[in-house]
Parts: C-alpha cells; sequence; structure tokens
C-alpha cells in the first residue's frame, strides 16, 4: 500500500517538498560553522588570558608547600 509507485526521478519532481524549508541546508550549514568557530575563539581567548594571569603570578619551585593543610 505505498503511495509512490516508481521511483524514477521525473516522477518524484512531481511530489514537491518531502520536508520543509527545502534548500535552506546551506544556510543552516553556514550558521552552525560560524557559531562554532566564535566558540572556539572565545573559549581559546578566554583561556589564554587565564593561562596569562596564572603565569604571572610568579610561582616557583617551592610554591606548592602554601597549598599543603597542616593537620
Amino acid at each position: 500500500m505505498a503511495t509512490i509507485e516508481t521511483w524514477a526521478t521525473e516522477k518524484i519532481a512531481e511530489y514537491g517538498a518531502i520536508y520543509p524549508m527545502v534548500g535552506s541546508e546551506w544556510l543552516w550549514l553556514t550558521v552552525a560553522v560560524v557559531f562554532w568557530l566564535a566558540w572556539h575563539f572565545k573559549t581559546s581567548a578566554a583561556e589564554t588570558e587565564e593561562q596569562a594571569e596564572l603565569a604571572s603570578r610568579g610561582h616557583n619551585r617551592d610554591s606548592y608547600k602554601q597549598n599543603v593543610s597542616e593537620w
């Protein structure tokens, strides 16, 4: 009981769009890639800033001793 009797390409063109907004895939792909790149650049900048702040604290080889608890 299929509504499509043949899968010939000239017949499929008569049925029209199967889902809404056909042809907008490139737009959505572009939006996704731009968002992905912006997120990576923003995250990278934030991590670089955090690493620079940690490096500027001037730790030496004995700095870890300040974090040891006195039990």
